[in-house]
């Protein structure tokens, strides 16, 4: 996984939603309209790691988290192919709610 700026396309059970992240030297952080994330990563080959945090920052009518939820923590475990990677994950503060998501880089 190179450092850079990702398009993140997310779903789970209750929907689904895009953002951007930008990963940097072990740390990532973005957000989409209505929550931001920040967190920190790992790769060791072809696999990545991450603990990430979602948080809300803006309330719309329209706008419903993906977990249901204001704030949650998300681990995720991923698969890197060439400027993508795929991820899958869980959150304790969210149980029975499976999480994936695709990163793929648009830019440095």
């Amino acid at each position: 996984m190179r450092d850079g700026l990702y398009k993140a396309e997310f779903r789970t059970q209750r929907g689904a939603g895009t953002g951007v992240v930008h990963a940097q030297g072990g740390k990532m952080w973005g957000g989409d309209a209505g929550m931001y994330y920040v967190g920190s990563y790992a790769v060791t080959g072809r696999k990545m790691t991450a603990q990430v945090t979602a948080s809300r920052h803006t309330k719309l009518a329209f706008d419903a988290s993906v977990f249901g939820l204001d704030t949650v923590t998300i681990a995720l475990d991923g698969t890197v192919n060439g400027d993508s990677v795929s991820c899958t994950g869980s959150a304790a503060n969210a149980p029975g709610v499976s999480f994936g998501a695709q990163l793929t880089r648009l830019s440095d």
